[in-house]
């Protein structure tokens, strides 16, 4: 069972009110089928099968009948009924007139501009707006519009996407500032609505199907090359690019919105429309009595996604890199992002929420995601400073020894005398550790008194630090000790 099938069953029975055996009359289909889509309230059975589609009597004669069409445009229909059951068709004349429907071509028409019962239509369309800059980033603004085909009543939205999920939510939001669902909304042939068509013949999207089974609506794709089946809507855009856009400055898409609700309220459904000479608003009072109810919960419109941790616990989205557990390093989560927030989820479980950034190259992260990181690197370097400070001499490891008995606080001093290795140099530190070895006086602040006292003996003056302010991550660079005790034997000779 298809989308758009589970969408007309539920359609029928749960806002047409048909029974059971209607509904399976009206499709051509078993009671069985009927009762399993009633059964599956979030979306289409995923076990069963369709039927195939049986070859057509005319199938045959088909190239018969186009290439007389394109040679006599009027050619009646019961005339060309006769050649071809001269040739052997034995179909009824109705097919014909089915097919003959979407290839005769036809004449331009003047249309009647047809009023609907409240609460049966509404029309949907996207506006192209220009672009708006939010930080670094330029974006294409949409707006989205419904409007309801009685009353006029407006909604809008203004979006920095066409997608799925921002189209979706468009239409929830609508149900929600109306307080309730059309029977049926008219769309042009978005790719969010049609994924394909030949004449008759519709693929509609299966997620939106699934949408439109949840709010129990009929869409009603116009014919190709036909907008003025969406008149009123299309007459909207109009209206919103010329009495609310025109002269007015974009700064923030929020504060865009904010003004679209007040100038929705205040003017386009309040004012006397040119259509109806009634204002929408107190049309819509009439209206919103017809609408069918809303279900219980909102449709979720979140984009889902699978995306996988780096080694640093980021993820990538939307050109953006998001934070998450260090714990999830290397792992995959999965991905909900809406208009506001951006969600991380292991199964079920929420692992991260953050709020969703518009710009691009940006780090969003929270501090809390960073302590595993941190206690990691901070025993990595414990376990460096404990190799290193063993590789200095070989007095070192009986050094180490006493520095534990002592209980000393081990990683401190460590990272304390490799310090002064950075300062002072290996050699140094190496023969104060050793002098220090010899009255068993064990720790950083020892060793540092009889480097000092040392230099203080020979007048050698405190080294001073060399920091590179333009180039920082350089002062982190380590580079191999080098020996300078010959260079003292070479002093003392001289001497």
């Amino acid at each position: 069972m298809d989308s758009e099938l589970w969408a007309n069953i539920r359609r029928l029975h749960l806002s047409d009110h048909l029974s059971k055996s209607a509904v399976a009359r009206e499709l051509n289909i078993h009671r069985d089928t009927v009762r399993r889509a009633l059964a599956a309230h979030d979306g289409p059975p995923k076990s069963g099968f369709s039927r195939p589609a049986a070859p057509s009597k005319l199938d045959a004669f088909k190239p018969h009948l186009a290439e007389r069409i394109a040679q006599f445009p009027d050619i009646p229909g019961t005339t060309l009924f006769r050649e071809i059951r001269a040739q052997g068709y034995a179909g009824s004349m109705s097919i014909l007139w089915e097919h003959l429907q979407t290839i005769r071509p036809t004449a331009p028409k003047s249309f009647l501009r047809l009023e609907t019962l409240p609460g049966e239509f509404a029309q949907v369309d996207w506006a192209h707006c220009g672009t708006i800059l939010i930080g670094n980033r330029t974006w294409r603004l949409s707006c989205f519009l419904m409007v309801l085909s009685y009353s006029r009543m407006l909604y809008l939205e203004f979006t920095l996407s066409q997608s799925m999920e921002a189209f979706l939510a468009g239409h929830v939001h609508a149900f929600e500032f109306f307080g309730g669902v059309p029977r049926k909304i008219n769309y042009d042939n978005l790719r969010s609505v049609v994924l394909s068509r030949v004449g008759r013949d519709i693929r509609f999207h299966p997620r939106f199907m699934d949408f439109a089974g949840y709010y129990l609506f009929e869409p009603i794709p116009c014919k190709v090359r036909a907008g003025w089946e969406k008149g009123k809507v299309e007459s909207a855009v109009k209206f919103v690019r010329s009495s609310f856009l025109a002269g007015r400055a974009i700064t923030t898409l929020a504060e865009l919105n904010g003004q679209s609700r007040l100038w929705r309220d205040g003017q386009a459904n309040a004012r006397i429309h040119g259509a109806t000479r009634e204002r929408p608003a107190d049309r819509f009072v009439e209206e919103k009595a017809k609408l069918q109810p809303l279900p219980q919960k909102p449709y979720d419109t979140a984009l889902v996604d699978t995306v996988g941790v780096n080694s640093q616990a980021l993820i990538h989205f939307d050109a953006n890199r998001y934070t998450v557990p260090s714990a999830f390093a290397g792992k995959s989560l999965t991905l909900k992002a809406d208009v506001a927030q951006v969600s991380l989820f292991d199964g079920p479980r929420p692992v991260a929420v953050h709020i969703r950034s518009y710009e691009k190259h940006r780090l969003v992260e929270n501090p809390d995601h960073h302590q595993g990181l941190l206690a990691q690197r901070k025993k990595a370097r414990g376990a460096r400073a404990h190799t290193d400070f063993l590789a200095l001499a070989p007095h070192c490891a009986p050094y180490l020894t006493g520095l534990v008995a002592a209980e000393l606080n081990l990683p401190a001093h460590l990272e304390k005398i490799m310090g002064l290795v950075h300062r002072y140099g290996k050699t140094e530190v190496a023969g104060a550790i050793g002098h220090a070895l010899q009255f068993k006086a064990f720790g950083a602040d020892y060793i540092h008194r009889v480097i000092l006292q040392r230099r203080a003996a020979r007048d050698m003056p405190e080294p001073r630090p060399i920091l590179l302010s333009k180039k920082p991550d350089w002062n982190q660079l380590a580079v191999e000790q080098t020996d300078l005790s010959v260079y003292d034997e070479l002093f003392e000779d001289s001497l």
